[in-house]
C-alpha cells in the first residue's frame, strides 16, 4: 500500500503592494506633519485628508482659499496647482466641490447656518456629486418649479447617484426635439411636385369642375416662378 502523501502547506499570497491611494494619503500626512497646527494651510490639508468624512468642510475651506488667494502665500501660482499638488485633488473634483458649496450658499443657506450653529452634529447632506447635478438641474429652463422641488427633496432624502438624478431630470423635463433645418428651395420643389401631381389627378376626373384644376394650374405656375427667381 502506497504511503500516504504528505499534505503540503498552502502558501498564503504575499501582501498586495501599496495602492496609489494609500501612497497619496501617506504623502499628505507627511506634509501635514511639517505644518504648524492651527494655521489655515494645516486646516485645509487636514480636511482634505478627511475628505470622505466631510466634503462640506473641505468645500468651504477651498472656497475661502480661492476667494482670498492665500495659495499664493504658500508658493503656488494658481489655485488649481495648489489643489492638485498639495491636496491631491483633480481639477474636476475641485470644480464640483465649489459648485456644490456655492449651490448651498445660494439656495440652501439655512443648511449652512444649521451646520455652523452645531458643528459637532454631522449634516445629512447628499454627496457633492449629487448636489453638483442638482445645481445643474436648478438652471434647467424645461424643469418646472414644482418638479424641481420634488427632485430636490428626493435628492436630499435618498442621495441618488448623479446618473439617477440626470435620468429623473430627463423624465420630468425632456428637451424639445429640434426640427431639422431644411433648405427653403428644397421645400418649394417638394411643394411644386405635390401640386403638379394633384393637378394631373384632377385633370383625369370628369366630375371635377373646370375651375378647380385651373386654379391649381395657377398655383403650379406661381411655385415654378418662385423656384426660378
Amino acid at each position: 500500500m502506497a504511503a500516504a502523501r504528505k499534505t503540503r502547506a498552502v502558501k498564503r499570497p504575499k501582501a498586495l503592494p501599496q495602492t496609489a491611494k494609500s501612497r497619496t494619503e501617506e504623502a499628505m500626512e507627511a506634509r501635514l506633519s511639517t505644518l504648524e497646527p492651527g494655521t489655515p494651510r494645516y486646516r485645509v490639508l487636514r480636511t482634505a485628508i478627511d475628505f470622505k468624512r466631510s466634503w462640506l468642510e473641505l468645500a468651504r475651506d477651498l472656497a475661502d482659499v480661492e476667494k482670498n488667494r492665500t495659495f499664493k502665500d504658500w508658493g503656488y501660482r494658481t489655485f488649481h496647482a495648489y489643489a492638485q499638488h498639495e491636496l491631491h485633488l483633480r481639477k474636476e473634483t475641485v470644480q464640483k466641490l465649489l459648485r456644490s458649496y456655492n449651490f448651498l450658499e445660494t439656495h440652501e443657506q439655512r443648511l449652512l447656518e444649521d451646520d455652523e450653529e452645531e458643528p459637532s452634529r454631522p449634516m445629512p447632506l447628499p454627496s457633492y456629486q449629487a448636489l453638483d447635478v442638482l445645481a445643474e438641474a436648478r438652471e434647467n429652463p424645461y424643469l418646472s418649479e414644482r418638479d424641481y422641488k420634488e427632485l430636490r427633496d428626493q435628492v436630499f432624502d435618498e442621495d441618488p447617484s448623479p446618473s439617477q438624478i440626470r435620468k429623473l431630470v430627463k423624465e420630468r423635463a425632456p428637451e424639445p426635439v429640434k426640427r431639422a433645418e431644411i433648405d427653403p428651395l428644397a421645400r418649394l420643389r417638394k411643394c411644386l411636385a405635390l401640386a403638379e401631381r394633384l393637378y394631373g389627378l384632377l385633370l383625369e376626373e370628369e366630375e371635377v369642375p373646370e375651375h378647380v384644376p385651373r386654379r391649381l394650374e395657377e398655383v403650379v405656375g406661381a411655385l415654378r416662378k418662385l423656384i426660378d427667381e
